[in-house]
């Protein structure tokens, strides 16, 4: 059979057949070159996703350090003591000292209303959130309070841990978060800006 086959027919089959190992080894060096590229890949992601980690942990225990000392009664003490309209109160308490002027029902009415608990916050609380790291829970205004834009700054102060104006946060805050901040303009004249203000916030307390 082989015997009729042309000498140069032959030998061009024999460099074909010679080719063959070649072109098996390219294969087999291309396969290896891409599992080499995947594996090299999965690694970049590996090690980006060990560094993106060590990041969150790392700011998690800066976090969790920050809030190390926090009150879980700050709420109670910085936030629910606070007064509001001052100037309005002022106001109105100059009014009804004034002997010149007769005792007015709707002056010391709202009076009592700005210096009473019906204008100062107070907080409900809900269900405490638990992991193994720290405990949230969510604080409810009770009712609205009316404010003025430096009441605003006040509160925001207290809240956030910054300075805000003239005023600066109080010692060993938790960490708040606002969920829901409401604010509607109810009065707005040269002396006296009036808003009513309505809020819900996170509290988040470390365990140590």
């Amino acid at each position: 059979m082989f015997k009729n086959i042309p000498k140069s027919r032959a030998l061009i089959y024999l460099l074909l057949i010679g080719l063959i190992p070649i072109f098996v080894a390219l294969f087999g060096f291309i396969s290896s070159q891409g599992h080499l590229s995947e594996m090299r890949s999965s690694l970049n992601e590996m090690r980006d996703m060990a560094l993106i980690r060590e990041k969150r942990q790392a700011v998690n225990m800066a976090v969790r350090n920050h809030f190390r000392d926090a009150d879980h009664f700050y709420i109670d003490k910085y936030l629910e003591t606070l007064n509001f309209l001052e100037p309005e109160v002022e106001g109105l308490q100059n009014l009804l000292d004034n002997k010149n002027i007769a005792d007015d029902e709707a002056i010391r009415k709202r009076l009592e209303f700005l210096t009473g608990s019906g204008n100062t916050l107070s907080f409900s609380e809900g269900v405490v959130q638990s992991t193994p790291y720290f405990q949230e829970i969510s604080e409810t205004l009770v009712h609205p309070v009316e404010v003025n834009s430096n009441d605003i700054q006040k509160i925001l102060s207290r809240i956030e841990g910054l300075d805000i104006g003239h005023y600066s946060p109080s010692p060993n805050r938790p960490q708040l978060i606002v969920l829901e901040f409401k604010l509607d303009r109810k009065s707005l004249n040269e002396k006296n800006e009036v808003m009513s203000l309505n809020m819900k916030l996170l509290k988040r307390e470390f365990l140590k």
